[in-house]
C-alpha cells in the first residue's frame, strides 16, 4: 500500500506552491504524485517548461509521477503510442489512459522499452476489454488501473459498484488505485471534493482512506484534491494497516476497568461470528472477577453501539461487543458507547477473525 498526492497546472497553482506541496508530501512519507493533461481550461503547451521543471523536482525527491492523458494530449509532449521516448525524457513513471486509446495501441504501450507503466480507467473498464488486451499480447506486468475522481456532486461511484468493479479487476491480476478528497484544500472550478466514491465527498479523508485500506481492494491511495493539509497527510500516512481503528463516543464516565477493556486491547472478532454481534475474543481476559463490572446504562442497544457485559452475565462479564443490529435492552449489558455515523462503513468491514481497536482520544 502506498500513498500519493495530486498537483495541477492551472493558474491557482504556481510552480513554487506545487513544489512546496510535493516536498511536504515527501516529508510525510508519501511516494507518488498524480497530475493531469486533460483539464480543458489549461494550455499545457504553454506550460511545458514549468512541467519539465516540476517533474525534475519530483524525480529529485525520488518520487514517482503519473500523468493522465488522452490521444489528443499525446501531442503536448510530442509523442505517439508506439514511441514513448518523450515521456521518458520528461521522467514520467506512469501514463494513465483516460479515454480514446484502442486495444492494439494499449498493448503496444505496455511493452515500451522504458518501463513506463500503463494505467487504465478502473471505473469504466470491462472484463472483456482486459481479456482483449491479453489476446493482443499486452504485458500485464506493466499494466495497472486507477479509478476516476468525480468533481461534480452526486456523480461518484457507489460502494456496491466500486466493490464489484474493483473485485473484477483484481481477479484479472491488475492493481487498482483510487482517490480520496481533502476537506481543507479543494480544487476548482467546482471546489466540492475529488473523491472516487460519492459517500466520501464530505468525509474525513482518514476515514475514506481507512475504507480503502481495510477493504483490501486498493493498492494505492491518492488525494485527488490539492492541496491537502499537513494534518490530513499525516493522519492518512499513519493509519494502522493491520488493525481496523475505530473512534468511540463514550456514553458515560467509564470505570478504569471498562477503559482498559476498550482501549488497551487489540480485539479480534470471533471466528464463529454472530449475525447480531461483533464479539471480542480478548476482552474477557482482563476481567479476573465477574463482580468487577457493575450494571450501568443498560439501555436499548442500537446498531453500532459498543457494549460490555456486566457482572450479571456471569462468565461473560467483560466481553466487549459491537451491535450489528438493533437489540433490546438487557440488564446484563452496559452500553458504553457508539461508533460515529461516518465510521459505520469501517465496522461493516469487520469479518470473522478481523482485528480491531479503539482510539483513546
Amino acid at each position: 500500500m502506498s500513498f500519493g498526492v495530486s498537483i495541477y497546472l492551472n493558474d491557482e497553482f504556481t510552480l513554487d506552491s506545487n513544489m512546496r506541496y510535493v516536498k511536504l508530501a515527501k516529508e510525510n512519507g508519501i511516494e507518488k504524485v498524480f497530475t493531469s493533461f486533460n483539464l480543458p481550461e489549461i494550455n499545457y503547451e504553454e506550460k511545458l517548461k514549468e512541467i519539465k521543471d516540476l517533474i525534475e523536482y519530483i524525480k529529485s525527491l525520488n518520487m514517482q509521477i503519473t500523468v493522465d492523458i488522452s490521444p489528443k494530449t499525446l501531442n503536448i509532449i510530442g509523442s505517439t503510442y508506439d514511441n514513448l521516448s518523450e515521456f521518458n525524457k520528461y521522467g514520467f513513471s506512469c501514463l494513465r489512459l483516460d479515454y480514446g486509446f484502442k486495444p492494439d495501441e494499449i498493448a503496444i504501450m505496455t511493452k515500451n522499452k522504458y518501463g513506463i507503466a500503463i494505467e487504465l480507467n478502473a471505473s469504466t473498464i470491462t472484463k472483456e476489454f482486459i481479456e482483449n488486451l491479453i489476446k493482443k499480447g499486452a504485458n500485464l506486468n506493466n499494466l495497472r488501473t486507477c479509478h476516476n475522481f468525480y468533481p461534480k456532486p452526486y456523480t461518484g461511484l457507489s460502494y456496491s459498484f466500486f466493490e464489484s468493479q474493483t473485485k473484477m479487476i483484481k481477479e484479472c491480476g491488475l492493481k487498482v488505485s483510487a482517490f480520496i478528497p481533502s476537506q481543507k484544500g479543494k480544487r476548482g472550478p467546482i471546489y466540492e471534493g475529488l473523491p472516487t466514491i460519492e459517500n466520501h465527498r464530505n468525509l474525513n479523508p482518514e476515514i475514506a482512506a481507512k475504507y480503502f485500506i481495510y477493504s483490501g481492494l486498493v493498492d494505492d491511495i491518492y488525494f485527488g484534491d490539492a492541496y491537502a493539509s499537513d494534518d490530513e497527510l499525516k493522519s492518512v500516512i499513519s493509519i494502522n494497516k493491520e488493525v481496523i481503528e475505530l473512534d468511540i463516543a463514550k456514553n458515560y464516565d467509564l470505570s478504569d476497568l471498562e477503559k482498559n477493556i476498550i482501549f488497551n486491547t487489540n480485539h479480534t472478532n470471533r471466528s464463529d461470528a454472530s449475525e447480531y454481534l461483533i464479539r471480542s475474543e480478548e476482552s474477557r481476559i482482563s476481567v479476573r472477577d465477574a463482580s468487577e463490572i457493575q450494571p450501568y446504562n443498560c439501555i436499548e442497544r442500537k446498531k453500532y453501539s459498543v457494549t460490555i457485559d456486566n457482572s450479571h452475565f456471569k462468565r461473560y462479564s467483560g466481553e466487549l461487543n459491537i451491535c450489528k443490529k438493533d437489540l433490546p435492552k438487557d440488564n446484563r449489558v452496559n452500553v458504553v458507547g457508539y461508533i460515529s455515523d461516518d465510521e459505520h462503513i469501517l465496522v461493516d468491514l469487520i469479518k470473522p477473525g478481523t482485528k480491531f481497536c479503539f482510539r483513546n482520544k
